[in-house]
């Protein structure tokens, strides 16, 4: 009955308490029942009163484990009950039992309510105190001072059992609660990893999506448009050579930039040129009815490759949009190296209402809105003005170190 409400995994020093309360009924029981038989005029009823006790106590003990909750609380008073009142009728038959009180005193201690507990203690030691004085060979203050301190003993070690299990209890509650939330936090981890892939999943996406329409798209745009200005007006063949190769170009460069998207590449002219040169052959490749040229501004320098293909695709893209929407006759790319890098690509279109919302569909209008992102991406911004009838201008700022 001793293996108390702790937890399995208690404190070491709470088992070697109750191994040690053990021991202690065990040995005191022992040594009474050994005494008490070599001076009992009935020791063999006596042998047979502590025997039955001594079972009585390895019961409680053996139905320990099987005795939960209240049930338990109410199955481990009444056998101290029994056992208290077991030893008590022993106690009559041979004196020399007397010792075996301060086991019960932890016990009642234990198992029993407080006050239920504390009465235990005083009818014990009362019990001890008028057989000592009923003893011939026995001193009076000895057998009155003797068990009132070992009962004030056993109070204050069953008061630091009891502090100690508490702690342990608290302790318990405490590890438990630990554990909660170490897997509450496994599971939020576990859930920011998942949205980190998905937010992965969507921003490689996007990208992908931003390449296909700067690349694939605008080639087969460019393609488009200069097969239409091919079949315009009276047929010519040097004009249709001349846009045949410009179609042909325009198709191995978006076959070229279409590989580089699958592979995830730098963009091919940037692997064979730098940027301004890059910027110059997408110049070139315009044709048609628009007239397009690039200007350097500042001592030009070599950028990380992730600035550089960004801007050549701002670049790509919005010239994309001036062939498609613009119906201008004049571009111009502007590329600045200053303390930040600036990329401005400017129109004579007919522009349009920039406070209307844009939504993207078959026909267009993802160009805008994919500038941006490659723009934010880089670590910077960009920023389009437009006036109806009188043109755009895309303007774009990144850093010359890369975003930060």
């Amino acid at each position: 009955m001793l293996e108390d409400h702790a937890p399995s995994s208690g404190a070491p020093v709470i088992r070697t308490l109750q191994l040690a309360m053990h021991g202690l009924f065990v040995v005191l029981l022992a040594i009474g029942t050994i005494r008490g038989f070599q001076e009992s005029d009935h020791p063999f009823w006596l042998l047979s009163g502590c025997l039955a006790l001594f079972a009585w106590y390895l019961l409680g003990l053996a139905l320990t484990p099987g005795l939960v909750g209240d049930h338990r609380s109410v199955a481990g008073r009444l056998w101290y009950v029994v056992l208290f009142l077991g030893w008590a009728a022993l106690l009559l038959a041979s004196a020399d039992l007397i010792w075996v009180v301060f086991a019960l005193f932890f016990l009642g201690l234990h198992l029993m309510p407080r006050w239920a507990g504390l009465s235990a203690i005083v009818v014990g030691t009362a019990l001890v105190i008028f057989t000592q004085l009923h003893r011939p060979d026995t001193a009076t203050v000895p057998s009155i001072l003797g068990p009132i301190l070992g009962a004030l003993v056993a109070i204050g070690i069953s008061w630091i059992y009891s502090g100690l299990r508490r702690e342990n209890e608290r302790r318990r509650v405490l590890n438990a609660e630990l554990v909660a939330a170490q897997g509450d936090l496994v599971a939020t981890h576990d859930a920011l990893a998942g949205a980190q892939r998905e937010s992965g999943v969507l921003a490689e996406r996007a990208r992908l999506a931003r390449d296909v329409h700067d690349t694939v798209a605008q080639g087969f745009s460019s393609i488009l448009l200069l097969s239409r200005a091919g079949l315009a007006g009276e047929p010519d063949a040097e004009r249709l050579v001349a846009v045949l190769r410009q179609i042909e170009e325009s198709a191995a460069t978006g076959l070229d930039d279409a590989r580089t998207v699958v592979h995830a590449l730098t963009p091919t002219d940037l692997e064979r040129s730098p940027l301004s040169a890059a910027l110059q052959r997408l110049v070139d490749r315009q044709g048609g009815n628009l007239d397009a040229k690039l200007v350097i501004d500042g001592d030009e320098r070599s950028l990380p490759t992730t600035i550089e293909a960004a801007l050549l695709r701002i670049a790509q893209g919005a010239l994309s949009n001036v062939r498609q929407h613009a119906r201008a006759t004049r571009a111009v790319i502007a590329l600045g190296f200053g303390d930040t890098i600036t990329l401005d690509v400017t129109d004579d279109g007919v522009g349009f209402d920039t406070a209307a919302e844009i939504v993207p569909s078959a026909a267009g209008g993802f160009g805008l809105r994919a500038i941006d992102e490659r723009a934010r991406d880089a670590g910077g911004h960009a920023s389009v003005e437009s006036t109806l009838g009188e043109g755009t201008s895309v303007h774009v700022e990144v850093p010359s170190g890369g975003a930060q």
